[in-house]
């Protein structure tokens, strides 16, 4: 979301820098190291990307908070929306990240910076009928889910650790990722496939140093997109034993985001052995989509 990146300066000081020292430092000195390329700018109506999701070679986003309730595809190569889909029987409160599995396309409604929101939804949508509508319009189910840990609902903005933005797919259940304004950890926790209300428990927990803003599952491997005071970060899962994703072996990489553009990394996919990220429009820089070679990444 706009602006977060400046409240996440107070939130998390990694040294007694100041976070701009800090990141042109990196810049500064490993222009080479972790840097991601730049793709294309994004079309206007996705401005606020958040997430990132491919079907049939085609790449497909939302917006986040207040956006419509659509998902827009577009071309990888210009960033131009090549078509859009509503959800007729939904609402974009603050939807944050959209995963799939073979048959349905699941979207995270999920983003609760202040800590009080009593209505978290995943809307499941077929993917029969997101390819085949026939008037740029389709219905979803709905799979609503609170914290069971959570206690109390008094809005906290950007101070609490049930907030959430990242959404992935894997077997029989979802996965949601949450950022901890509070503690910089991500929280672990599985969620039924089947439409209906569940009360769902932390099942684990990843020191990641930072804010977890999306997720993609790929080739028995979980990749975590965040940020913290210094720049974007990716965190590789992979070595896990059914869904006990903490116990895994764990990667961390830090990125460099290209000299003028958007930091506010929101979305990610694995495509051809390549991350796709997208960056939202954030304090006058363009909305971006960028990507880095796996290959090439090192690791704190």
């Amino acid at each position: 979301m706009k602006n977060l990146l400046l409240v996440l300066l107070v939130i998390i000081s990694c040294s007694s820098e100041s976070a701009d020292d800090n990141s042109q430092n990196n810049s500064n000195n490993n222009t080479d190291i972790n840097e991601l390329s730049f793709v294309t700018f994004l079309d206007n109506t996705i401005e606020e990307t958040s997430g990132l999701l491919l079907i049939n070679e085609s790449l497909i986003s939302h917006n986040d908070s207040g956006g419509e309730n659509t998902l827009y595809e577009f071309d990888i190569s210009t960033g131009n929306i090549s078509g859009a889909v509503n959800i007729d029987n939904s609402v974009n409160i603050d939807w944050e990240d959209i995963a799939c599995d073979s048959d349905y396309i699941y979207i995270g409604d999920f983003g609760n910076n202040n800590g009080n929101r009593t209505d978290l939804t995943i809307y499941k949508v077929s993917i029969n009928d997101y390819l085949n509508n026939t008037d740029s319009s389709i219905v979803a189910e709905e799979i609503n889910f609170s914290y069971s840990e959570q206690v109390t609902f008094i809005s906290s903005p950007y101070s609490t650790n049930y907030d959430a933005e990242a959404l992935i797919s894997y077997n029989d259940n979802l996965y949601v990722f949450s950022k901890n304004w509070v503690n910089g950890r991500t929280n672990i926790y599985s969620v039924p496939k089947n439409p209906g209300t569940y009360s769902v428990s932390k099942i684990g927990s990843i020191d990641v140093d930072g804010l977890i803003t999306a997720a993609d599952y790929d080739s028995n491997k979980i990749i975590l997109l965040g940020y913290n005071s210094v720049s974007p970060f990716l965190v590789e899962i992979e070595n896990f034993d059914n869904a006990d994703f903490s116990n895994a072996l764990i990667n961390r990489f830090q990125l460099v985001v290209p000299q003028g553009h958007s930091s506010q990394t929101e979305g990610i996919i694995y495509l051809n052995n390549y991350y796709y990220i997208s960056a939202e429009e954030n304090s006058g820089s363009t909305q971006v989509l960028y990507r880095i070679d796996r290959n090439n990444l090192i690791s704190d």
